[in-house]
């Protein structure tokens, strides 16, 4: 009776840990793109999460090489700035749990039906951040803990107009300390050592090892009870 409560306890710290592992893998910020005028894209970045608990505080995202009249929206609270290779929002909070929308406007290089990948980073209070800027899948084949945005290019019936690539106004990104650039890689966060990227895999080895013991006792004990009976029997 005492071993089969264990077995039960252990089978149940297992999918505690399994549903945990599950829930980190869903927390992605994910992109999505809706034809605007003038031949432009809006893109929104969107999550429900922050660092580990803590609020969001900023959000980084890559401009696309070769895009250009790019335009940001600011949410309530919020102020973006933009210059030729980055949108940066910064001046608010968002509370861990919370949904959070971030868009901008741009004119993409990339004909209609092209993937283009956004790297983004997640600012968080106290210094945390979270990096989106992996490949899709890693080098073995498996999914990224923090793949980065994609889109795909709509269909856009209007045209930029032929002066706007010459007039577009760029503003200068302020300089400040960081520790992660938004710039995609085959394995940007896994071969960087990102102390999240392996939390999946440890996890789910940590499981099958706390479950194999559990079953592993639990038969050694039940074969010395047969052992036990079979002697006095005898």
């Amino acid at each position: 009776m005492r071993a089969s409560f264990r077995l039960f306890t252990l089978l149940s710290l297992a999918a505690v840990a399994v549903v945990t592992s599950a829930t980190m893998a869903s927390a992605h910020t994910t992109a999505r793109a809706e034809a605007g005028p003038d031949g432009s894209t809006a893109v929104t970045w969107s999550f429900s999460h922050g660092c580990e608990g803590r609020p969001t505080t900023g959000l980084r995202v890559q401009v696309p090489s070769g895009a250009w009249n790019v335009t940001a929206t600011d949410p309530p609270g919020w102020t973006s700035t933009v210059s030729s290779t980055e949108i940066r929002w910064s001046g608010g909070s968002i509370p861990d749990g919370t949904s959070a929308r971030f868009t901008a406007a741009m004119v993409l290089r990339e004909p209609a039906g092209s993937t283009v990948t956004m790297p983004a980073i997640q600012e968080c209070t106290d210094g945390a951040e979270l990096a989106w800027i992996a490949s899709p899948t890693t080098a073995d084949g498996t999914e990224s803990t923090r793949p980065a945005p994609t889109i795909v290019v709509p269909v856009n019936s209007t045209r930029p107009p032929v002066t706007s690539a010459a007039s577009t106004t760029v503003t200068t990104m302020p300089t400040g300390p960081t520790t992660t650039r938004p710039v995609i890689g085959a394995d940007a966060v896994t071969r960087d050592g990102s102390p999240s990227s392996t939390a999946g895999l440890w996890m789910f080895v940590l499981v099958c090892a706390v479950i194999a013991g559990g079953a592993g006792g639990l038969f050694l004990r039940q074969r010395r009870r047969r052992r036990q009976s079979a002697g006095e029997g005898s």
